[in-house]
């Protein structure tokens, strides 16, 4: 039997192809890729849900402060022309106050430009991928990957 020349050259071939290293595409395949970025849109939208948080929970305070300074600092003008009235005397704690929760109110708002900033970051990387329109079914997602792999 004669064995032909393409025969030995496709043995070969198939032969050392593991020893030349030839691979399938495995490490950037697209389903990689979108549940990467899934994962990041995630870890995004979790910084900007704590950012907003904290944002809020520094304005409200910072607020509550403020309007308690101001109500002790208007307090203490009660009867200020009349020298009969007795007045209280707060010290410096509605300056504090007022001082601090303007501090805080201005301080939120980093927080907040921060997590609308993620949010929107989040968005690009949530992009749906709708393949498919049939009637009766709205927004069908389908992710479809093709790989070969020759066991030898």
């Amino acid at each position: 039997m004669k064995i032909s020349s393409k025969l030995i050259i496709t043995i070969i071939i198939f032969v050392s192809t593991p020893a030349i290293g030839l691979k399938a595409q495995v490490s950037q395949d697209s389903m990689d890729t979108h549940i990467q970025n899934q994962t990041l849109a995630k870890q995004l939208l979790k910084k900007s849900h704590d950012q907003k948080v904290a944002a809020i929970v520094l304005g409200i305070g910072g607020g509550v402060l403020l309007l308690t300074g101001a109500g002790l600092a208007a307090a203490s003008f009660k009867g200020f022309l009349n020298p009969n009235v007795r007045h209280n005397d707060y010290g410096t704690a509605p300056d504090i106050l007022c001082i601090g929760g303007g501090a805080l109110i201005v301080t939120a708002i980093p927080f907040s430009l921060s997590s609308h900033a993620n949010k929107k970051k989040a968005k690009l990387y949530m992009s749906r991928e709708n393949v498919l329109m049939v009637p009766g079914l709205i927004n069908t997602r389908q992710f479809t990957t093709i790989g070969v792999q020759i066991s030898l």
